[in-house]
């Protein structure tokens, strides 16, 4: 009897779990099928993100996304897992203006890209002899390398339907102008051509297409659901009104309204096919608004609150979609680099440029780094990666897509009150004799004449090897009592001296990175220097009125140890700069035999460090002659401000140029800078030094520093370079200094 009831109580259960599981069946197949569909619009997607989050807070359940272009960023990164709420943290936290402008941290770039980068404001390619304008204002690298990061999780998948939400999105074939549908392959590769709106990124290839943006053929892929089974469609259209002709004022926006012309046409029918269609008023917002990304975000939520009746009747029972879980992440084991794509660069080349060993671990933010570490040689259109596998198993996989231009044009303006107007024209070619070579030519044009030629051959992570050559001059009127005293001339007769100085230097070094910071140079120099004046005259005919503080050639060896973390090479807000430059000098051919040997060693150290708006500089400057010169031309003279390195030039608030000169040198400089808004600072500046032979023989060297300077003025970064007004003073002098640097200092 008692098994009897046993029995009984088990089918009682089995029948009411039956009924249970067939109640929830029927819930799910008569619950309808919810499709969404975000359209492209550039910054004004960011609307979609406002929409989601209302979405969930309804407990939506979305079976299937189609999106195209940013509807196609957004909407895979929600596919994935994200819920509107952390696309909200996350986009907000972007500076939209380094990912679309693909720029490249100072820290990736060799100090040749460094010094060649940072004196040029415009670059444009060329080809038998034609100048060639670029195909795209960006790669897109640094928008793939941020898809890359935010669908890491989904990585090993490459079937769309398998994503936590189905998800496909719409690119267009460049060559047939047709559309075509992504739904498998590498995620972020296929969002990223979506997204490749054209004139301002680079196309995307993919199985041998040439991909664009996919707004160009289908901006709403409505359909696209409807085909896949969907039976209700949530649409969120944020795209682009016509503009009238006085909002007419760009390229970008003549371009969206001739792909406007269609896509409103489209919307005409695509619109009352969307059961429940969100179109924010964003109007007020352009296609590159993205500064305004907090507001473009909250108008998606109140477009799709102005839905909400709709929007609740589609909540489903007891639904909400889960925040994603992501295990923090901070390093791979990496067992091998694979690498695809390159003719002309060796693998040694590609992974000597990464700087990352294998097998072992790397960090995730050194994968990153070793990607800029590869786009900074600008050697390559594109670079797409991928790791493969898990564990110790996992391969990184390297696509590169090399850039066809060996030729270009750059050019440079600049003004300071040393070399006085400037204008810089370069032509540079690459893989002259070898793959990864450069050679590079700068001729200067304007009040004084002069040149750069640079060859160097890029090793990677290896001892690479340059040469270098330069030429520049100047005059300068300086104070006849600095001549009397570092030349020990009794009396000169006059108040000031018109000097006149000329540099003709030529160098042969080998460079490499002792780690992944700290830079290491040793070569060879052989320096003609002139300094001379025809202010002072002579009775001697033979003399062609010109008397000569240097005329030889001096002859060194040297080695420098640069670490360069500065994030801005003349307005830093972070880093350090540490300089170290020991020069030992064999000969001299003004003094023959009579020359003794001597060396001249200096050390800078900088630090940057910012709170906010607010950041402070520090710099530290000592250098020091050992032995005998002979030459006063070689000391250290302080003074001035905005002209480009030139030996022992050393500038200085408070004073004019080669105001103050001696065989050792200590200075110190503190700078306050205010960021009043981007890219423009007002700047306070103090500094402190003393310079004269044989300095620290005395007691007091820096305790009562014999010079003192300080300086107010405003600077703002430029594509053409900074552009800076100082007005400096001291207390030693009765008059003030203005100073102006415009420009990349070269």
């Amino acid at each position: 009897m008692r098994k009897s009831k046993i029995i009984l109580l088990f089918i009682v259960l089995a029948l009411a779990k039956a009924d249970y599981l067939l109640a929830q069946q029927n819930e799910t197949s008569s619950r309808p099928k919810i499709g969404l569909v975000l359209s492209g619009g550039g910054a004004k997607g960011l609307a979609h993100i406002g929409t989601l989050k209302i979405i969930d807070s309804l407990g939506i359940k979305i079976d299937y996304i189609a999106g195209t272009s940013m509807g196609a960023i957004i909407g895979s990164s929600y596919a994935s897992g994200y819920t509107g709420k952390q696309l909200d943290s996350i986009f907000k936290t972007l500076d939209f203006d380094k990912i679309i402008s693909d720029d490249i941290p100072r820290s990736a770039k060799t100090f040749f890209e460094r010094r060649s980068n940072e004196k040029y404001a415009i670059t444009l390619p060329f080809k038998d002899f034609q100048v060639q304008i670029p195909s795209s204002l960006s790669k897109g690298q640094n928008i793939y390398d941020l898809l890359s990061g935010l669908l890491y999780h989904v990585k090993d998948i490459d079937d769309f339907s398998e994503l936590p939400i189905p998800f496909l999105c719409i690119a267009t074939d460049i060559t047939t102008g047709e559309e075509v549908v992504l739904d498998s392959g590498y995620l972020p590769k296929a969002v990223n051509a979506s997204g490749a709106l054209p004139s301002l990124f680079a196309p995307v290839d993919i199985n041998g297409k040439l991909l664009i943006d996919g707004g160009v053929t289908d901006n709403y892929p409505i359909q696209k659901l409807r085909d896949r089974g969907m039976d209700i469609i949530i649409g969120v259209d944020v795209q682009d009104d016509l503009k009238s002709l006085e909002e007419l004022d760009s390229a970008l926006d003549i371009l969206s309204q001739i792909n406007n012309f269609r896509t409103i046409n489209d919307m005409k029918e695509k619109a009352p096919e969307t059961d429940v269609y969100i179109m924010p008023d964003i109007s007020s917002f352009s296609v590159v608004s993205f500064e305004k990304g907090r507001e473009i975000i909250k108008k998606g939520e109140l477009a799709a609150r102005r839905q909400m009746e709709q929007l609740k009747a589609l909540s489903a029972t007891d639904y909400q979609k889960p925040e994603l879980q992501i295990k923090a992440r901070d390093s791979v084991y990496i067992n091998d680099i694979n690498v695809d794509g390159n003719n002309n660069y060796t693998r040694a080349y590609i992974v000597g440029r990464f700087k990352v060993k294998t097998p072992g671990k790397i960090a995730y933010d050194d994968i990153n780094i070793a990607i800029n570490n590869l786009q900074a040689s600008d050697n390559f259109a594109k670079i797409n990666y991928e790791i493969i596998g898990s564990g110790e198993d996992a391969t990184l996989n390297i696509e590169v897509v090399e850039s066809d231009v060996r030729n270009y044009l750059r050019l440079g303006l600049h003004y300071d009150e040393l070399l006085r107007s400037a204008a810089l024209i370069n032509l540079s070619r690459k893989n002259v004799l070898f793959n990864s070579d450069i050679i590079s030519a700068d001729v200067i044009v304007g009040d004084n004449l002069r040149y750069n030629f640079d060859y160097y051959i890029d090793k990677g992570r290896y001892w690479s090897i340059g040469i270098h050559s330069e030429f520049l001059k100047f005059q300068k009127d300086v104070k006849a009592s600095l001549v009397q005293e570092i030349g020990n001339i009794p009396s000169l007769g006059v108040n000031n001296i018109d000097l006149e100085y000329r540099d003709w230097t030529q160098q042969l070094y080998v460079q490499t990175r002792i780690n992944k910071s700290i830079n290491f140079i040793s070569g060879a120099e052989i320096k003609t220097l002139d300094v001379f004046t025809e202010t002072l005259t002579t009775p001697d005919p033979d003399d062609n009125d010109i008397t000569d503080f240097s005329n030889g050639t001096l002859g060194s060896i040297y080695g420098k140890v640069l670490l360069d973390s500065y994030d801005n090479a003349f307005l830093p807000s972070s880093g350090w700069r540490i300089d170290g430059d020991f020069h030992l000098y064999l000969f001299n051919t003004e003094f023959g035999e009579r020359f003794n040997e001597f060396s001249m060693a200096q050390l800078q150290v900088g630090r940057a460090q910012s709170f906010g708006n607010l950041t402070l500089r520090g710099n530290a400057h000592i250098g020091i002659t050992i032995g005998d010169t002979d030459n006063s031309a070689m000391d250290f003279f302080l003074g001035g401000y905005g002209s480009r390195r030139i030996n022992n030039l050393v500038p200085f608030f408070g004073y004019d140029f080669i105001s103050a000169g001696g065989d050792t040198i200590i200075k110190a400089l503190f700078e306050i800078d205010y960021e009043i808004f981007k890219k423009n600072h007002i700047i306070f500046s103090s500094n402190f030094a003393s310079v004269e032979d044989n300095l620290f023989e005395t007691k007091d060297w820096f305790t009562n520093a014999r010079y003192t300077g300080y300086a107010i003025g405003y600077g703002m970064e430029t594509f053409l370079g900074p552009i800076e007004v100082k007005y400096t003073f001291s207390p030693q002098q009765d008059d003030g200094q203005v100073f102006v640097n415009l420009g990349f200092r070269f």
